[in-house]
């Protein structure tokens, strides 16, 4: 037999909120209103490229400095030994002052260098995609001294049957109450089980990017190239209840609406909504607590 279902408190949480996505209407009159220190502002348009929900699991760089670390190493040991090639084959043409075995032996020499730097080439690949194989050497060793100094991250993201994935440019890294834009470098080799997604390498630069602990799985959102049309809710008219973000709207001059905010994509200065707003409401952003308070306490209008 399978477990018994349970709902978690989340998920409890979550069901009451679904029961209804605006409460009974909230008379103040404008006087109170003026001792609550009520004040409002219109929501305007706003667009937002549309998403893919994600997840993003930090990825530790160590291996990555190892194989950058012993590639340069490599090719400085190719360089020379093909550089003692060319001499000895020079001397050996013009005095024979080389033996040929001893040219014989530094072309072998320089050939297994070669090959040794091909070889760590194509471990690169294997083990961290196109992406990052693509990259030149100083451009890799500038990730490299980034995630070392933890001034960038890379990141693993991941879509339920890589949704999304192909041609993904950007993606959006949750941290706490924001999110921070990360670069897509190239599809990852190591694919997701779970999922059945074969993921993305990301890298996250900036000061935020030290929050990003190795191991670390964080929501994360796909930019797609349709953009999609809503309103920008101020960070300052939210307020939390029952586990989901909600604004208060005027409707009247003397009428308020808690409304929820569905399907929020966190931004930086506030909530990103395509639905249940629309441009013109007239949100509260000082105050809301009050009337929360007021609310609560049973004072609703007719």
């Amino acid at each position: 037999m399978g477990r018994p279902f349970q709902l978690t408190a989340a998920a409890l949480a979550l069901a009451l909120v679904a029961l209804g996505v605006r409460a009974t209407p909230l008379q103040i009159s404008p006087d109170a209103q003026r001792r609550l220190g009520i004040v409002t502002q219109r929501l305007t348009l706003a667009r937002q490229s549309g998403e893919i929900d994600a997840f993003a699991k930090v990825l530790d760089p160590a291996p990555l400095a190892q194989t950058d670390s012993d590639l340069a190493t490599a090719a400085t040991a190719a360089a020379a030994s093909s550089a003692q090639a060319r001499r000895s084959q020079a001397l050996h043409a013009a005095d024979g002052s080389v033996a040929t075995k001893d040219v014989e032996a530094a072309v072998a020499l320089a050939r297994q260098d070669a090959l040794k730097v091909v070889l760590l080439r194509r471990q690169l690949a294997l083990a961290w995609g196109p992406g990052v194989a693509r990259l030149s050497d100083a451009a890799r060793a500038r990730l490299v001294r980034a995630l070392s100094d933890g001034s960038a991250a890379l990141v693993h993201v991941d879509t339920h049957n890589n949704d999304g994935q192909a041609g993904a440019r950007f993606v959006k890294v949750d941290i706490g109450d924001s999110s921070v834009r990360g670069v897509v470098i190239g599809p990852a080799r190591q694919a997701e089980p779970r999922l059945q997604s074969s993921g993305l390498i990301v890298e996250v630069a900036g000061r935020e990017a030290m929050l990003l602990s190795v191991g670390l799985t964080q929501s994360a959102h796909i930019e797609t190239s349709a953009p999609q049309s809503g309103v920008l809710l101020p960070r300052a008219a939210i307020i939390r209840f029952r586990g989901a973000d909600w604004v208060y709207v005027r409707t009247a001059p003397a009428l308020f609406e808690r409304r929820l905010a569905s399907t929020p994509v966190v931004e930086a200065d506030g909530l990103f909504v395509s639905q249940g707003f629309a441009a013109g409401d007239e949100v509260v952003t000082h105050g809301a607590p009050a009337l929360f308070a007021a609310e609560q306490n049973g004072a609703r209008g007719p």
